[in-house]
């Protein structure tokens, strides 16, 4: 018996390599780096990062970039064990001196912390602190770090006080203060998977985690410090990542990029050769001489054509040794090499592909394969295992849509086997010849798939030419897939068909049903309101639901349910047992017993269908749509003979029966689905009014509609009687809406010249509108309001079925008709007035209006009696015999007529006070005249009775701002000495006033008096005009407290006008002024003067006369002796105000 010697006996699969490392877990892990391989590019990094540590420069933050799988997880735990020290990891600087002693040495005197911030989705700041956290913990209770501990609190996410990213400077020096004290030189940082976090400042920029990042970096580089060192980890440059995140922050990922220094980390093909020698160095081949000869030529040849390349000794070295690297065929090597890199996670993905278990792998084939020196793992083998379920990131779509033509071809020649591994071998030459410089030609072709025999290789080649599935290039003798801009439609119909046939006949019928809504023909010839309906179909085991549609324009007004069956008794009673149990009063039932050839009829359409949509929306060939077009148009014909026309009765074939609402549809077997609908919509909509209107009759009306309605209510609410809506030879859009929606209904009503709107008469016709008005009165006269959206959806339901067009305008003529009964409240404000532009809101925001009807036979007429005496001896003007809803509106008016003041002001009887509040918050207008203010009234325990009571009441609101012009007409009495009315004061300071007044700086002065040489305004107007000059504030609109402020400003001006009429007076300007003013000068005893000016009053007049009585009698015909004792009784006068005026500054 033979005994079959495999590869895996011979070279077993060490599976030394090194597993993937997770920082945070593997930092300090020497087991982590057991098998890790040392190649040129970590030498080149580690060397990099020596010398910046070691020559005194600054910079000392660095960022090692390279694509997934690449190792750089794994780096960065080797030199952190590096940098941790030769003594606390000795395997680490082993395994670096064994292969670059030079770059080792600069590390046998490192000595430092490392940390490790792995990234995620939260704030760098954070992580750093939470790493800072966890590696403070072991080292003990020293000051530096008791301090460190102290000011970190993770839970409120600040470093003393400060947010984290904020303080991430801080924290790292603390860090690096720490790390000394225990005999460390410094720290290490280790930032790895940066790409977290720039997704998480990309969401949350206000967080400032760029900022962070900048600053950790310049710690790391100042210039007399080299205790911090960074290393960040990154799959993409730093540009790459800004733009991705908005040009704002990719501003600043581009500053924060300047401080490090890049790191190249991406491995060439030549290096995954070397990963794939230390695969199989476990194993022996230094006996099979056949197999290190067929070896060393297959990489003689790759090296020769420059698929793979020798730049240094070490490469040159292992291509020329060669059975290293058996059974993996040079292509195989490189293709997969390539294909890892570009299409998946690099180096991991190599490492997986050498020592996984996965199907056609290495391992698998080295299980399976006898060893010999024609025992390659070749390319096909290398197909065989990338369409096992790895997936592959394509990056390009084309890449993409050829790798999937490839496999569909290869799928369908797999029972070729030359043929089929001459496929694989094009389709993985697709993927990486632009990388490796591959010539897909006979000869290259065949030695990949190890065939010498290149007439044979051609032959194929030129089969499968001839077949359409490749294309030659002639000029360079290559072959490629022949993928055009086209698509395979036959491939695309196999596909499809390969889905249930159940499926696809719900479908196909669908499609041919749905192309166009069916319409009620005859209830439109009835209402002249357009409905449609529409088909579900579905199965018993896929109950046809009705979708929710956005567009309410491609909405019908009813659907059709319509079930597929077989020819099956058993499933026609199912059908019927459900159909009884349903309740939609806008569905009706059916369903549709299919023969075998309408099903496939069906799915034949449904298929041709979908694959035209896809070449549509692909913009392909015309001659491709062309086609599929017509294999579409000839299946539908085939559907509607074998299927849609089982639908229609015909002579003596009857039709489907309909349901409708558990019952079957009499004669509805005689139906076609036009009459169905019709008797459908007659049953649900019987009350449905004629509109002979189809530009109104709409849910949503064209916007010409709209104008003209606006047109026409601007028309009616002008109410000029007489005056015509148009010309009789003119036909606006208004005219149509008039003549269909109010005169065809009796709404409008002519007599003579003139015109009315009136309530609409039950009417014999088909215009008769009384059920619809009756129903708008039923729900305005409801207890609630209700508002003008609820009043359109109420008359779009059954039995009415008004569009909103013709319900909104109704619903407005009712509300106008009827006004003395509707209140109309827009967001809880009573409308006082319906005027036009109401009328646009609410057709726009229907929801922020509500609607009530007040009903008249309720109303109390002694209630009412007492109201109209009440507003009449307010002068609140109200109609001759009005309603709750009238006197309600004019009360309103009234109260909205007074001054700012009078609503605002406590300067009123409790009373009134309580009145004002009620007006202010009133809604309900029957419930303010009715129940509000009596009850009011009531609680106010008033002797008086509650007419006289509310007169009391109102009047004392209404009087609030006269007694305010009162108050301040007297302030300006006293203020300046004029005792009289108003009239009084304002003629005399007329006549004091001079128009010189217009030089004066004083602007605030100069406008009052020029203000009171006004002699325009009337006597009110002037006192409003001057205390709002005084009060810098309209009089209307004062407050409480603005009478104070109106008192110290009048006494101020008032000094100040004094001053000037003193002023003046010497001046000889004012010659008026003498008739009020009086002034004198008195020489003091020491000499000093002291002027006197006073204004004269008519109490100082009463006054003087009695003094001049007095020293008349006294001193006889002694003018001297009179002006004598005047003299000196005005001296002591000052005297006395002298010494007063320094008791009282002297305390």
């Amino acid at each position: 018996m033979i005994m079959h010697k495999r590869i895996i006996d011979q070279i077993p699969l060490s599976s030394l390599h090194t597993r993937s490392i997770s920082l945070d877990r593997d930092l300090l892990e020497p087991i982590a780096l057991k098998n890790y391989v040392v190649t040129p590019n970590s030498i080149s990094a580690l060397q990099i990062i020596s010398s910046g540590l070691s020559s005194g420069q600054t910079q000392r933050a660095w960022k090692v970039v390279g694509p997934y799988g690449s190792g750089k997880s794994a780096f960065a735990a080797l030199l952190a064990q590096l940098l941790a020290g030769k003594s606390n990891f000795p395997l680490a600087a082993k395994t670096v001196s064994s292969i670059a002693p030079k770059v080792a040495k600069g590390y046998a005197n490192c000595k430092r912390l490392p940390l490790a911030v792995v990234g995620s989705r939260v704030s760098f700041g954070t992580a750093f602190a939470a790493s800072i956290a966890k590696v403070v913990e072991g080292f003990g209770r020293g000051k530096s770090v008791l301090k460190i501990r102290k000011k970190l609190d993770l839970i409120a996410g600040t470093y003393e006080g400060v947010p984290f990213n904020s303080a991430v400077g801080d924290m790292a020096l603390d860090l690096s203060a720490a790390a000394r004290s225990g005999g460390y030189e410094g720290v290490i940082l280790l930032i790895d998977e940066v790409g977290k976090f720039v997704e998480y400042a990309a969401l949350y920029p206000e967080h400032g985690d760029l900022i962070a990042l900048q600053q950790v970096a310049e710690c790391a580089c100042r210039v007399e410090d080299n205790s911090i060192a960074v290393v960040a980890m990154l799959h993409q440059h730093f540009s790459s990542y800004a733009a991705g995140v908005g040009r704002s922050l990719g501003d600043e990922w581009h500053k924060v990029a300047a401080r490090f220094e890049e790191i190249a980390f991406d491995e060439p093909v030549e290096r995954y050769a070397q990963f794939a020698s230390q695969a199989f160095s476990a194993g022996d081949l230094s006996q099979e001489r056949q197999i290190i000869t067929a070896a060393r030529k297959e990489y003689a040849r790759a090296v020769k054509q420059n698929i793979l390349r020798a730049p240094t000794s070490v490469e040159k070295l292992l291509f020329d040794n060669a059975e290293s690297l058996f059974p993996l065929h040079p292509m195989s090597l490189a293709a997969a090499a390539t294909i890892c890199k570009r299409y998946g996670q690099s180096e991991r993905s190599f490492h997986a592909f050498l020592y996984g278990g996965e199907l056609f792998a290495v391992r698998d084939f080295a299980e399976r394969t006898d060893i010999s020196a024609k025992s390659w793992y070749r390319i096909q083998d290398l197909y065989d295992y990338l369409i096992q379920g790895n997936a592959l990131r394509f990056r390009e779509l084309d890449t993409e849509r050829r790798w999937t033509f490839a496999k569909e071809m290869i799928e369908q020649h797999t029972g070729e086997s030359f043929g089929c591994s001459l496929l694989k071998v094009i389709a993985v030459f697709e993927l990486v010849k632009s990388s490796l410089g591959l010539k897909a030609d006979s000869a290259t072709l065949g030695w990949a798939l190890g065939e010498s025999n290149i007439d044979l290789v051609e032959a194929q080649l030129a089969k499968f030419t001839e077949l359409g599935i490749l294309i030659k290039r002639y000029s360079s003798a290559e072959y490629a897939f022949a993928v055009s801009g086209a698509v395979n439609v036959e491939a695309l119909y196999e596909k499809a068909a390969r889905s249930h046939e159940n499926d696809w006949a719900v479908k196909g019928i669908t499609i041919a049903l749905a192309q166009k809504l069916i319409v009620a023909s005859r209830h439109y010839d009835q209402t002249g309101t357009i409905r449609t309906i529409s088909t579900l179909v579905g199965t018993l085991d896929n109950w046809p639901q009705i979708p929710s549609l956005r567009d309410d324009t491609a909405r019908p007004d009813a659907w059709i349910k319509l079930i597929l069956i077989s020819a099956d008794t058993t499933q026609a009673q199912e059908c019927e047992s459900r159909f009884s149990s349903e309740e939609e009063s806008l569905v009706v039932h059916s369903y549709l017993k299919l023969t075998a050839e309408g099903r496939a009829a069906l799915s034949e359409y449904a298929i041709w269908s979908s694959i035209l949509v896809e070449i549509k929306a692909k913009s392909l060939d015309p001659w491709t749509t062309r086609y599929v077009s017509s294999r579409v148009n000839r299946a539908s014909e085939d559907v509607e003979v074998l299927v849609l026309s089982e639908l229609i009765p015909a002579g003596i074939k009857e039709g489907p029966f309909y349901w409708h609402r558990g019952s079957k549809i009499e004669n509805s077997s005689r139906m076609n689905p036009s009459q169905i609908a019709s008797w459908l919509f007659d049953r649900v909509y019987r009350k449905a009014p004629m509109i002979v209107n189809e530009l109104i009759n709409k849910d949503r009306p064209a916007s010409a509609i709209v104008l003209a309605r606006q047109r026409l209510f601007e028309f009616l609410l002008a109410e000029e009687k007489t005056k015509r809506l148009c010309e009789e030879h003119e036909y606006p859009p208004e005219r149509l809406i008039h003549s269909s929606l109010l005169k065809q209904t009796g709404i409008w009503c002519e007599s003579g010249s003139a015109w009315m709107l009136v309530n609409p008469p039950k009417l014999d016709s088909s215009n008769n509108l009384s059920a619809v008005w009756d129903e708008i009165s039923a729900l305005l006269k409801r207890p609630q309001p209700v508002s003008f959206l609820e009043l359109l959806t109420s008359l779009a339901a059954p039995p009415f079925g008004v569009r909103n067009g013709p319900a909104g305008i109704w619903a407005a003529l009712y509300l106008i008709i009827n006004r003395k009964r509707c209140a109309i409240f827009e967001r809880g404000s009573l409308v006082l007035e319906l005027t036009p532009e109401h009328l646009m809101r609410m057709y726009k925001n229907p929801h922020t209006f509500e609607l009530r009807e007040l009903a008249g036979e309720d109303e109390s007429k002694r209630l009412i009696s007492d109201y109209q005496e009440v507003f009449s001896a307010i002068g609140c003007q109200v109609p001759a015999e009005p309603s709750f809803l009238e006197m309600t509106r004019a009360l309103y008016r009234w109260f909205i007529g007074l001054p700012d003041f009078s609503k605002s002001t406590l300067r009123i009887g409790k009373d009134a006070a309580i009145v004002k509040t009620i007006l202010s918050k009133a809604v309900d207008p029957i419930a303010l005249l009715t129940d509000t203010l009596p009850r009011a009234h009531k609680d106010s325990k008033s002797k008086m009775a509650f007419k006289e009571w509310l007169v009391d009441a109102l009047t004392d609101l209404g009087m609030a701002h006269r007694r305010l012009q009162d108050e301040v007409a007297s302030e300006l009495s006293k203020g300046f000495g004029i005792t009289g009315p108003l009239q009084r004061i304002r003629a005399q300071l007329q006549k004091e006033c001079s128009r010189e007044a217009s030089t004066l700086a004083d602007a605030d002065l100069r406008s009052f008096i020029l203000r009171c040489t006004d002699v325009v305004l009337t006597d009110e107007k002037w006192l409003n005009s001057v205390a709002s000059l005084i009060a810098h504030r309209p009089l209307d609109s004062w407050h409480d407290d603005t009478l104070a402020k109106f008192q110290e400003e009048l006494t101020e001006l008032c000094g100040r006008y004094r001053r000037w009429m003193q002023l003046v007076m010497k001046r000889g300007i004012a010659p008026k002024a003498a008739e009020r003013f009086v002034g004198l000068t008195l020489t003091m005893p020491g000499g000093d003067e002291s002027q006197i000016f006073a204004a004269c009053t008519d109490a100082s007049d009463a006054i003087a006369k009695n003094v001049m009585k007095l020293i008349n009698e006294s001193s006889g015909v002694n003018t001297e002796l009179a002006e004598a004792a005047l003299a000196q009784a005005l001296l002591q006068i000052q005297l006395n105000k002298t010494l007063k005026s320094q008791e009282v500054s002297n305390g």
